[in-house]
């Protein structure tokens, strides 16, 4: 039953989104949703809707974004082997474990430490260890630069702050837009010299924005 899930998952959802390279089908099939959520939301695993990010029964008041965003999302970013990711913002670790199977490695930047701990604990159920994980606001002290970053949540604005911290030839996925806004911009921009950045939007859809707190720390 959860296998005719996981295939209706990615033939009527994924696939109609525009999300067809091989290598990010072939990972969602491996890596099964369920497994990152709690008992009482798994049979919702594999439907196409934001689900509430529930820890022993309580809401967080984070939400997690539907599979066909986060393929697409995955697919958009085409990570590669040697590459270092950061993501911000962590939920249930699912989109984690995605990017760290092509990544080389992956930083993620959390403010919440039960959603780090949940999240923690089912990477390591899952075998996936090429992780380092920064609670609080890590990578607004932080020097380090990195190839991909990605940000886990809407956000008004990507300030410039946030766009020094990838290296040249690389790039920043974000969905930016009003949280009341009809739709809003999964927007890729890439960072081609010390000094400029190309934005190309790659789809519209609408997501929940980052945790207020989240939002908060990232501003820079």
């Amino acid at each position: 039953m959860k296998r005719d899930a996981l295939f209706n998952m990615i033939e009527q959802q994924i696939r109609p989104w525009d999300v067809l390279e091989e290598r990010v089908l072939s990972i969602l099939r491996e890596i099964p949703r369920a497994g990152f959520l709690p008992a009482s939301h798994r049979a919702f695993a594999y439907m196409d809707t934001e689900l509430p990010l529930v820890i022993d029964g309580e809401n967080t008041g984070t939400h997690l974004l539907p599979p066909r965003v986060i393929a697409r999302l995955v697919q958009t970013l085409n990570v590669h082997p040697h590459e270092s990711v950061a993501q911000v913002g962590l939920g249930d670790g699912y989109l984690t474990a995605l990017l760290a199977s092509f990544a080389r490695i992956v930083t993620v930047y959390e403010t919440n430490e039960r959603i780090l701990k949940f999240a923690q604990n089912n990477l390591n159920q899952h075998n996936v260890r090429n992780v380092n994980y920064e609670l609080g606001d890590g990578l607004k002290r932080s020097t380090d630069k990195f190839d991909v970053l990605i940000l886990a949540g809407s956000v008004d604005e990507l300030t410039d702050a946030v766009k020094q911290k990838i290296n040249i030839g690389g790039r920043i996925l974000a969905i930016i837009g009003k949280l009341d806004a009809p739709t809003m911009h999964a927007t890729l921009v890439e960072r081609t010299s010390e000094n400029t950045w190309q934005s190309t939007v790659m789809f519209e859809t609408v997501a929940p924005a980052l945790s207020s707190e989240t939002h908060e720390h990232f501003k820079f």
